[in-house]
């Protein structure tokens, strides 16, 4: 009986531990000015206005969470791609016309938000995002969807809302994806 106490002590600790793990603050840049780069799991910079990833990014290789969006990006850096921890990353609300190549180097992503930008593209090498589980790309004008998103089988949620595809597009895409909910608007009479 005080083997099952004490067993029961250790799990409610340990539980409790592992959830500390993963919630954690998530810093805007001026408040990291004094913080060791290696204790930072998420950053915000989202509304600053950026053109450029401030090359002081790379040094926070720990990151889980990264949000870039409401900016003026088109473009991000190499070093975006060796976050190897990176879980969520926003990028909402920028100026991409190209889909970040980089993106594709992050094994561990689960979020990408990617809505309201301008790239028609997913490249082939998505599939390497192996863990994507939620992917928006709302008001995203993509018209190409890769055969290797059929890799990505924990992919539960697609928000292609605010572009308007035609009815043909919208059952292709969900039957090759059929474990993925897809959340589209009304289809229209508006492509081939």
């Amino acid at each position: 009986m005080k083997n099952l106490f004490v067993l029961s002590i250790w799990i409610l600790i340990n539980s409790n531990a592992i959830a500390q793990i993963e919630t954690f603050p998530i810093y805007d840049w001026a408040g990291l000015k004094k913080c060791n780069p290696d204790t930072i799991y998420g950053i915000s910079l989202e509304k600053l206005k950026l053109d450029k990833v401030p090359k002081d990014l790379e040094r926070f290789t720990n990151l889980r969470h990264l949000n870039l969006g409401k900016n003026k990006l088109t473009e991000l850096p190499d070093f975006i791609g060796k976050m190897i921890f990176l879980e969520q990353l926003d990028l909402s609300k920028n100026k991409f016309e190209i889909f970040p190549l980089e993106i594709c180097r992050l094994e561990n992503l689960q979020t990408l938000s990617a809505n309201r930008n301008y790239f028609e593209r997913i490249p082939d090498c998505i599939e390497y995002c192996a863990q994507l589980e939620e992917l928006d790309l709302w008001d995203t004008p993509v018209v190409h969807f890769p055969v290797t998103m059929q890799k990505l089988k924990k992919l539960k949620k697609l928000d292609l809302q605010g572009v308007r595809y035609n009815l043909k597009f919208q059952e292709n895409l969900k039957m090759q994806l059929p474990w993925t909910t897809i959340q589209f608007d009304s289809p229209c009479n508006c492509m081939d």
